[in-house]
């Protein structure tokens, strides 16, 4: 078809939480029930993750605020992910956003512009924090990790990215309760804006049905391969 509009990854680039952030949410959406989170440094939290759960299904909240704390954005969904490399992420309502990678590609579907882009995952995502949830690394090899000790009855650990700002985020913090389930995640840009990412009715290490990480584009719309 015609590309005769903007390709959607540069959009979502220039949105609050856009193609990069979709999915880094999931990264720790609930801890995996370890007894002893509550002695374990943030970094040793982050590695039980990665080794313990491949399979993670839920509903999310977002609200974005500007710097001024005013909010301007409120999104709801649902996300499922699959290691290694497959993920989906979808916005509620008509007009809702929908991301799917089966482990070699990414569509992202905008049904408001009727539009597809269709990537290779490692030139969609590189290396934010999209590609290495749903992948092998650990997050010490992309991101320096901080803890920040306890507030407000949470443990918080903060993740930079060690090559400065990554594709749009120059910081996350991450809440933790007593047991290890991440029950907050804030997410900075450059321009200050924080993303609050909530999650609930979380499954971990349950089967996902493969056709989640499929998508076929709806009759009509654009399909662009920048």
């Amino acid at each position: 078809m015609q590309q005769r509009r903007q390709p959607m990854i540069e959009r979502f680039r220039a949105r609050p939480m856009g193609a990069w952030g979709w999915l880094f949410f999931a990264l720790l959406l609930a801890g995996t029930g370890w007894a002893q989170a509550a002695s374990a440094s943030g970094s040793q939290v982050l590695q039980h993750f990665f080794h313990q759960v491949r399979t993670v299904q839920a509903q999310f909240t977002q609200v974005v605020a500007d710097r001024n704390g005013q909010v301007i954005k409120r999104a709801a969904g649902t996300v499922w992910i699959q290691r290694p490399g497959k993920f989906r992420w979808v916005y509620a309502g008509s007009n809702g956003q929908t991301i799917v990678s089966d482990g070699t590609q990414v569509w992202l579907y905008d049904p408001a512009l009727q539009q597809v882009t269709i990537q290779p995952l490692g030139k969609t995502l590189g290396s934010t924090p999209a590609a290495l949830i749903a992948g092998k690394d650990i997050l010490a090899s992309r991101f320096v990790i901080r803890d920040l000790g306890s507030k407000d009855g949470l443990r918080w650990v903060e993740l930079q990215p060690k090559g400065g700002q990554d594709q749009g985020f120059t910081a996350v913090r991450l809440g933790f309760d007593a047991r290890g389930a991440l029950q907050e995640m804030r997410m900075e840009d450059a321009f200050q804006q924080e993303t609050l990412l909530t999650f609930h009715d979380i499954r971990l290490n349950q089967p996902i049905a493969a056709q989640e990480f499929q998508f076929t584009p709806p009759a009509g719309v654009d399909v662009l391969k920048p």
